[in-house]
Protein backbone atom coordinates (compact mmCIF):
# COMPACT_ATOMS: atom_id res chain seq x y z
CA UNK A 1 0.00 0.00 0.00
CA UNK A 2 1.27 3.75 -0.71
CA UNK A 3 1.93 5.29 1.99
CA UNK A 4 1.21 9.04 1.79
CA UNK A 5 -1.81 10.85 2.08
CA UNK A 6 -1.55 12.53 -1.16
CA UNK A 7 -1.11 8.67 -2.61
CA UNK A 8 -3.80 7.37 -0.80
CA UNK A 9 -5.80 10.06 -2.01
CA UNK A 10 -4.40 9.84 -6.04
CA UNK A 11 -4.91 5.71 -5.52
CA UNK A 12 -8.87 5.78 -4.53
CA UNK A 13 -9.23 8.16 -6.94
CA UNK A 14 -7.37 6.10 -10.00
CA UNK A 15 -9.74 3.32 -8.94
CA UNK A 16 -13.01 5.38 -8.67
CA UNK A 17 -12.19 6.90 -12.18
CA UNK A 18 -11.25 3.08 -13.20
CA UNK A 19 -14.77 2.38 -12.34
CA UNK A 20 -16.17 4.38 -14.75
CA UNK A 21 -14.73 2.72 -17.58
CA UNK A 22 -11.82 5.98 -18.17
CA UNK A 23 -8.49 5.29 -19.08
CA UNK A 24 -6.46 6.69 -16.58
CA UNK A 25 -2.46 6.14 -16.15
CA UNK A 26 -0.60 7.62 -12.98
CA UNK A 27 2.43 8.22 -12.74
CA UNK A 28 4.47 7.74 -9.43
CA UNK A 29 7.31 10.48 -9.81
CA UNK A 30 10.38 9.11 -7.96
CA UNK A 31 14.25 8.85 -7.78
CA UNK A 32 16.00 7.01 -10.62
CA UNK A 33 17.89 5.15 -7.85
CA UNK A 34 14.83 3.85 -5.46
CA UNK A 35 14.90 0.77 -7.24
CA UNK A 36 13.02 -1.21 -4.71
CA UNK A 37 10.15 1.70 -4.73
CA UNK A 38 10.44 0.93 -9.09
CA UNK A 39 10.23 -2.64 -8.57
CA UNK A 40 6.87 -2.61 -6.39
CA UNK A 41 5.15 -0.09 -8.21
CA UNK A 42 5.58 -1.75 -11.70
CA UNK A 43 3.76 -4.60 -10.20
CA UNK A 44 0.99 -2.45 -7.75
CA UNK A 45 -1.52 -1.52 -10.16
CA UNK A 46 -1.96 -2.32 -13.92
CA UNK A 47 -2.47 2.27 -14.43
CA UNK A 48 0.34 3.01 -12.36
CA UNK A 49 3.36 3.80 -14.17
CA UNK A 50 6.89 4.28 -11.82
CA UNK A 51 8.33 7.95 -13.75
CA UNK A 52 12.16 8.51 -12.54
CA UNK A 53 12.68 11.97 -12.32
CA UNK A 54 15.69 14.06 -11.62
CA UNK A 55 15.72 17.19 -10.40
CA UNK A 56 18.31 20.17 -11.65
CA UNK A 57 21.49 20.95 -8.65
CA UNK A 58 22.40 24.12 -8.19
CA UNK A 59 26.28 25.30 -7.78
CA UNK A 60 27.04 25.22 -4.30
CA UNK A 61 28.98 28.72 -4.63
CA UNK A 62 26.81 31.39 -3.31
CA UNK A 63 27.14 33.42 -6.76
CA UNK A 64 26.55 30.41 -9.11
CA UNK A 65 23.56 29.32 -6.73
CA UNK A 66 21.67 33.21 -7.37
CA UNK A 67 23.10 33.17 -10.97
CA UNK A 68 20.83 29.63 -11.34
CA UNK A 69 18.06 31.34 -10.19
CA UNK A 70 17.67 33.80 -11.89
CA UNK A 71 17.29 31.54 -15.46
CA UNK A 72 14.74 29.74 -13.23
CA UNK A 73 12.73 32.78 -13.20
CA UNK A 74 13.24 34.06 -16.91
CA UNK A 75 12.58 30.43 -17.69
CA UNK A 76 8.89 30.31 -16.35
CA UNK A 77 8.50 33.92 -17.40
CA UNK A 78 9.83 34.04 -20.87
CA UNK A 79 8.94 31.01 -23.89
CA UNK A 80 12.21 32.62 -25.77
CA UNK A 81 14.55 32.18 -22.84
CA UNK A 82 12.93 28.96 -21.96
CA UNK A 83 14.21 27.55 -25.01
CA UNK A 84 17.64 28.33 -24.73
CA UNK A 85 17.95 27.72 -21.16
CA UNK A 86 16.65 23.77 -21.27
CA UNK A 87 19.95 23.30 -23.39
CA UNK A 88 21.96 24.42 -20.63
CA UNK A 89 23.95 22.08 -18.38
CA UNK A 90 21.95 23.82 -15.64
CA UNK A 91 18.70 22.27 -16.69
CA UNK A 92 19.99 19.35 -18.55
CA UNK A 93 18.41 17.12 -15.67
CA UNK A 94 14.80 18.48 -15.92
CA UNK A 95 15.20 18.64 -20.05
CA UNK A 96 15.60 14.85 -19.83
CA UNK A 97 12.36 14.51 -17.87
CA UNK A 98 10.56 16.61 -19.96
CA UNK A 99 11.72 14.18 -23.22
CA UNK A 100 10.91 11.46 -21.69
CA UNK A 101 6.89 13.06 -20.35
CA UNK A 102 6.56 14.29 -24.18
CA UNK A 103 7.36 10.51 -25.15
CA UNK A 104 4.81 9.30 -22.88
CA UNK A 105 1.99 11.93 -23.81
CA UNK A 106 3.02 11.31 -27.20
CA UNK A 107 1.74 7.44 -26.85
CA UNK A 108 -1.14 7.80 -24.34
CA UNK A 109 -2.29 10.67 -25.80
CA UNK A 110 -4.15 12.21 -22.15
CA UNK A 111 -7.45 14.27 -22.71
CA UNK A 112 -5.57 16.19 -19.72
CA UNK A 113 -3.19 15.95 -17.10
CA UNK A 114 -3.14 16.09 -13.56
CA UNK A 115 -0.76 17.19 -10.80
CA UNK A 116 -1.70 15.11 -7.64
CA UNK A 117 -0.37 18.09 -5.55
CA UNK A 118 1.47 21.42 -6.43
CA UNK A 119 4.94 20.19 -6.56
CA UNK A 120 6.96 22.97 -7.42
CA UNK A 121 10.57 20.88 -7.92
CA UNK A 122 7.90 20.10 -11.34
CA UNK A 123 7.43 23.28 -12.47
CA UNK A 124 9.60 22.06 -16.12
CA UNK A 125 6.65 19.50 -16.97
CA UNK A 126 4.44 21.93 -16.35
CA UNK A 127 5.76 24.77 -18.59
CA UNK A 128 6.37 21.80 -21.07
CA UNK A 129 2.79 21.15 -21.03
CA UNK A 130 2.14 24.64 -21.78
CA UNK A 131 4.33 24.47 -24.65
CA UNK A 132 2.36 22.08 -26.09
CA UNK A 133 -1.11 23.37 -25.30
CA UNK A 134 -1.43 20.04 -23.28
CA UNK A 135 -4.35 20.89 -20.41
CA UNK A 136 -3.42 19.98 -17.20
CA UNK A 137 -5.01 20.19 -13.61
CA UNK A 138 -4.18 20.92 -10.35
CA UNK A 139 -5.20 18.75 -6.92
CA UNK A 140 -4.78 21.26 -4.02
CA UNK A 141 -4.62 20.21 -0.75
CA UNK A 142 -3.94 22.99 1.57
CA UNK A 143 -0.79 24.28 2.95
CA UNK A 144 1.42 23.93 -0.15
CA UNK A 145 -0.85 26.38 -2.19
CA UNK A 146 -0.57 28.87 0.69
CA UNK A 147 1.77 32.20 0.62
CA UNK A 148 4.50 31.71 3.54
CA UNK A 149 6.21 34.66 4.28
CA UNK A 150 9.19 33.35 4.07
CA UNK A 151 8.65 32.20 0.55
CA UNK A 152 11.33 33.43 -2.14
CA UNK A 153 10.78 34.98 -5.20
CA UNK A 154 11.74 32.47 -7.43
CA UNK A 155 9.66 29.75 -5.22
CA UNK A 156 6.81 32.10 -5.99
CA UNK A 157 7.45 32.88 -9.20
CA UNK A 158 7.45 28.54 -9.90
CA UNK A 159 4.22 28.00 -7.64
CA UNK A 160 2.11 31.01 -9.89
CA UNK A 161 3.16 29.74 -13.44
CA UNK A 162 1.75 26.17 -12.49
CA UNK A 163 -0.80 27.85 -10.62
CA UNK A 164 -1.91 30.44 -13.24
CA UNK A 165 -1.06 27.70 -16.15
CA UNK A 166 -3.79 25.02 -15.33
CA UNK A 167 -6.93 24.41 -16.74
CA UNK A 168 -8.28 23.71 -13.20
CA UNK A 169 -7.68 23.19 -9.61
CA UNK A 170 -9.04 21.21 -7.60
CA UNK A 171 -9.45 22.54 -3.98
CA UNK A 172 -9.67 19.36 -1.28
CA UNK A 173 -11.68 22.20 1.08
CA UNK A 174 -13.41 26.14 1.22
CA UNK A 175 -10.53 26.78 3.07
CA UNK A 176 -7.86 25.57 0.06
CA UNK A 177 -9.98 27.21 -2.08
CA UNK A 178 -9.58 30.44 -0.05
CA UNK A 179 -5.88 29.63 0.05
CA UNK A 180 -5.89 30.13 -4.00
CA UNK A 181 -7.80 33.22 -4.07
CA UNK A 182 -4.65 34.94 -2.55
CA UNK A 183 -3.26 33.90 -6.33
CA UNK A 184 -5.78 35.35 -8.00
CA UNK A 185 -6.44 32.25 -10.01
CA UNK A 186 -9.93 32.96 -11.93
CA UNK A 187 -12.43 31.54 -9.44
CA UNK A 188 -14.26 29.70 -12.35
CA UNK A 189 -11.11 27.42 -12.50
CA UNK A 190 -11.49 26.34 -8.65
CA UNK A 191 -13.34 23.68 -8.38
CA UNK A 192 -13.95 22.16 -4.70
CA UNK A 193 -13.65 18.38 -4.77
CA UNK A 194 -13.61 16.32 -1.44
CA UNK A 195 -10.96 13.56 -1.09
CA UNK A 196 -12.07 10.42 -1.29
CA UNK A 197 -11.82 7.38 1.49
CA UNK A 198 -10.33 4.15 0.45
CA UNK A 199 -12.52 1.50 -1.06
CA UNK A 200 -10.84 -0.92 1.90
CA UNK A 201 -12.58 1.75 4.45
CA UNK A 202 -16.02 1.07 2.78
CA UNK A 203 -15.56 -2.84 2.54
CA UNK A 204 -14.59 -2.65 6.02
CA UNK A 205 -17.31 -0.16 7.27
CA UNK A 206 -19.86 -2.40 5.43
CA UNK A 207 -21.23 -3.81 8.52
CA UNK A 208 -22.15 -1.26 11.07
CA UNK A 209 -21.80 -2.99 14.85
CA UNK A 210 -22.10 0.59 17.07
CA UNK A 211 -20.88 -0.78 20.76
CA UNK A 212 -22.78 -0.62 23.65
CA UNK A 213 -21.30 1.18 26.07
CA UNK A 214 -23.64 3.13 27.98
CA UNK A 215 -21.85 4.42 31.65
CA UNK A 216 -18.84 2.32 30.65
CA UNK A 217 -15.54 4.28 29.79
CA UNK A 218 -15.59 6.45 26.86
CA UNK A 219 -13.42 5.28 24.27
CA UNK A 220 -11.49 7.76 22.21
CA UNK A 221 -9.39 7.93 19.50
CA UNK A 222 -7.01 9.38 16.83
CA UNK A 223 -5.27 7.97 14.10
CA UNK A 224 -3.20 10.24 12.31
CA UNK A 225 0.43 11.01 11.83
CA UNK A 226 2.15 12.41 15.09
CA UNK A 227 3.27 16.16 14.63
CA UNK A 228 2.42 19.79 16.61
CA UNK A 229 -0.11 20.60 14.25
CA UNK A 230 -2.70 17.23 14.99
CA UNK A 231 -3.05 19.01 18.65
CA UNK A 232 -2.66 15.87 20.25
CA UNK A 233 -1.19 17.78 23.47
CA UNK A 234 -4.15 19.70 23.48
CA UNK A 235 -6.12 16.19 23.90
CA UNK A 236 -3.96 14.96 26.91
CA UNK A 237 -4.65 18.52 28.78
CA UNK A 238 -8.17 17.78 27.72
CA UNK A 239 -8.54 14.54 29.63
CA UNK A 240 -7.16 15.74 32.94
CA UNK A 241 -10.07 18.01 33.07
CA UNK A 242 -12.10 14.98 32.27
CA UNK A 243 -10.86 12.75 35.44
CA UNK A 244 -11.17 15.88 37.35
CA UNK A 245 -14.94 15.49 36.05
CA UNK A 246 -15.29 11.71 37.47
CA UNK A 247 -15.82 11.14 33.16
CA UNK A 248 -14.13 7.37 32.79
CA UNK A 249 -12.12 7.35 29.76
CA UNK A 250 -9.63 5.45 27.70
CA UNK A 251 -7.30 7.40 25.06
CA UNK A 252 -5.85 5.31 21.84
CA UNK A 253 -3.00 7.23 19.66
CA UNK A 254 -2.34 5.03 16.35
CA UNK A 255 0.32 6.75 13.92
CA UNK A 256 4.38 7.89 14.67
CA UNK A 257 5.83 11.24 13.89
CA UNK A 258 7.96 13.49 15.37
CA UNK A 259 6.66 14.63 18.03
CA UNK A 260 5.48 11.04 19.64
CA UNK A 261 8.39 11.62 22.62
CA UNK A 262 7.09 14.77 23.40
CA UNK A 263 3.66 13.18 23.65
CA UNK A 264 4.84 10.28 26.06
CA UNK A 265 6.58 12.52 28.31
CA UNK A 266 3.73 14.85 28.26
CA UNK A 267 1.35 11.78 29.51
CA UNK A 268 3.95 10.62 31.97
CA UNK A 269 3.72 14.19 33.33
CA UNK A 270 0.36 14.84 33.14
CA UNK A 271 -0.01 11.19 34.94
CA UNK A 272 -2.25 9.77 32.61
CA UNK A 273 -0.03 6.61 31.65
CA UNK A 274 -2.87 3.98 32.39
CA UNK A 275 -4.88 5.40 30.17
CA UNK A 276 -3.31 6.40 27.23
CA UNK A 277 -1.85 4.07 24.77
CA UNK A 278 0.11 4.69 21.86
CA UNK A 279 -0.07 1.79 18.86
CA UNK A 280 2.29 3.69 16.60
CA UNK A 281 1.59 3.29 12.87
CA UNK A 282 -0.93 1.39 12.24
CA UNK A 283 -2.80 0.01 8.66
CA UNK A 284 -4.72 -2.69 7.49
CA UNK A 285 -6.87 -4.51 9.91
CA UNK A 286 -5.47 -3.16 13.15
CA UNK A 287 -6.27 0.22 12.35
CA UNK A 288 -9.96 -0.88 11.22
CA UNK A 289 -10.50 -2.38 14.50
CA UNK A 290 -9.64 0.54 16.60
CA UNK A 291 -12.30 2.83 14.68
CA UNK A 292 -14.81 -0.18 15.45
CA UNK A 293 -14.69 0.06 19.22
CA UNK A 294 -14.01 3.92 19.39
CA UNK A 295 -17.07 6.16 20.43
CA UNK A 296 -15.44 9.44 19.67
CA UNK A 297 -12.62 10.39 17.27
CA UNK A 298 -10.77 13.25 18.16
CA UNK A 299 -8.36 15.53 16.69
CA UNK A 300 -7.69 19.51 17.32
CA UNK A 301 -5.50 20.04 14.18
CA UNK A 302 -4.01 23.73 14.65
CA UNK A 303 -3.82 23.49 10.67
CA UNK A 304 -5.66 21.33 8.14
CA UNK A 305 -6.26 21.12 4.59
CA UNK A 306 -9.05 18.53 5.49
CA UNK A 307 -8.94 15.68 7.33
CA UNK A 308 -9.18 12.63 5.51
CA UNK A 309 -9.09 10.75 8.80
CA UNK A 310 -12.36 12.09 10.26
CA UNK A 311 -14.30 10.53 7.15
CA UNK A 312 -12.50 7.18 7.73
CA UNK A 313 -13.98 7.54 10.96
CA UNK A 314 -16.93 8.67 10.51
CA UNK A 315 -17.70 5.92 8.25
CA UNK A 316 -17.85 3.29 10.77
CA UNK A 317 -20.24 4.91 12.82
CA UNK A 318 -17.53 7.21 14.71
CA UNK A 319 -18.57 11.11 15.58
CA UNK A 320 -15.82 13.60 15.36
CA UNK A 321 -14.02 16.13 17.85
CA UNK A 322 -12.35 18.62 15.71
CA UNK A 323 -10.96 22.53 16.12
CA UNK A 324 -12.41 24.87 13.82
CA UNK A 325 -9.86 25.76 11.55
CA UNK A 326 -8.67 25.21 8.04
CA UNK A 327 -10.40 22.62 5.84
CA UNK A 328 -11.78 20.65 9.28
CA UNK A 329 -15.87 22.23 8.59
CA UNK A 330 -15.73 20.67 5.59
CA UNK A 331 -15.07 17.02 6.94
CA UNK A 332 -17.14 17.22 10.40
CA UNK A 333 -20.50 18.66 9.96
CA UNK A 334 -21.12 20.68 13.45
CA UNK A 335 -23.86 19.27 15.19
CA UNK A 336 -24.44 16.58 12.96
CA UNK A 337 -21.55 14.37 12.82
CA UNK A 338 -19.45 15.86 15.56
CA UNK A 339 -18.56 18.62 17.41
CA UNK A 340 -16.84 21.66 16.20
CA UNK A 341 -13.90 23.61 19.25
CA UNK A 342 -12.26 26.77 18.89
CA UNK A 343 -8.63 26.05 18.00
CA UNK A 344 -6.57 25.64 20.76
CA UNK A 345 -8.87 25.42 23.92
CA UNK A 346 -8.36 22.32 26.07
CA UNK A 347 -11.38 23.82 28.34
CA UNK A 348 -13.63 23.77 24.95
CA UNK A 349 -12.43 20.02 23.83
CA UNK A 350 -13.23 18.70 27.09
CA UNK A 351 -16.54 20.16 27.35
CA UNK A 352 -17.38 18.54 23.87
CA UNK A 353 -16.09 15.53 24.93
CA UNK A 354 -17.87 15.85 28.18
CA UNK A 355 -21.28 16.62 26.34
CA UNK A 356 -20.99 13.06 24.13
CA UNK A 357 -20.26 10.96 27.00
CA UNK A 358 -23.34 12.60 29.19
CA UNK A 359 -25.39 12.09 26.16
CA UNK A 360 -25.19 8.85 24.29
CA UNK A 361 -28.25 8.83 22.21
CA UNK A 362 -27.17 12.11 20.73
CA UNK A 363 -23.49 10.56 20.11
CA UNK A 364 -24.48 7.59 18.50
CA UNK A 365 -27.22 9.66 16.47
CA UNK A 366 -23.99 11.64 15.21
CA UNK A 367 -22.44 8.36 14.63
CA UNK A 368 -25.18 7.19 12.28
CA UNK A 369 -25.22 10.54 10.59
CA UNK A 370 -21.79 10.36 9.81
CA UNK A 371 -21.77 6.91 8.68
CA UNK A 372 -24.04 7.85 6.37
CA UNK A 373 -22.55 11.18 4.44
CA UNK A 374 -19.18 9.12 4.47
CA UNK A 375 -20.38 6.22 2.68
CA UNK A 376 -22.43 8.02 0.00
CA UNK A 377 -20.68 11.48 -0.12
CA UNK A 378 -16.57 9.91 0.00
CA UNK A 379 -16.98 6.69 -1.67
CA UNK A 380 -14.27 6.41 -4.77
CA UNK A 381 -16.96 6.26 -7.11
CA UNK A 382 -18.86 9.45 -5.84
CA UNK A 383 -15.61 11.63 -5.59
CA UNK A 384 -14.64 10.44 -9.46
CA UNK A 385 -17.76 10.96 -10.69
CA UNK A 386 -17.28 14.74 -9.06
CA UNK A 387 -13.85 14.95 -10.36
CA UNK A 388 -14.45 14.13 -14.11
CA UNK A 389 -17.31 16.41 -14.28
CA UNK A 390 -15.41 18.83 -13.04
CA UNK A 391 -12.23 18.30 -14.52
CA UNK A 392 -14.06 17.69 -18.12
CA UNK A 393 -15.84 21.14 -17.68
CA UNK A 394 -12.82 22.87 -16.86
CA UNK A 395 -10.55 22.33 -19.80
CA UNK A 396 -9.44 25.13 -21.80
CA UNK A 397 -8.11 23.86 -25.19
Amino acid sequence: MLGTGVEKYMDSLAQGLVSFGDTVKMLAVLRPDEKELIGFLETYRPWVIPFPVLHDSKPENWLGRKCVTLLEILRCLSPNCRRVLEGARFFQASTASIASLERLLSKEKPTVVVFAHLDVNLYPLALSLLEQHQPYGIIAHGREVGRLPNNKTYDLVRREVMLKGASWIAANSRHTKSLLETWRVPSERVKIVHPPISEDAIRESAVFRPAPRDGGDLSLVTICRLDKGKGIDLVMRALTILAARGIPYRYTVGGDGSERKFLEALVDELGLRDKVHFKGAVEGEEKWHLLRNADVFVMPSREEGFGIAFIEAAAFGVPAVGSRTGGIPDAVVDGQTGILVPEGTAEGLADALTFLYRKPEIRKQMGRAARERARTQFSPITIAGRFREEASNGVRY
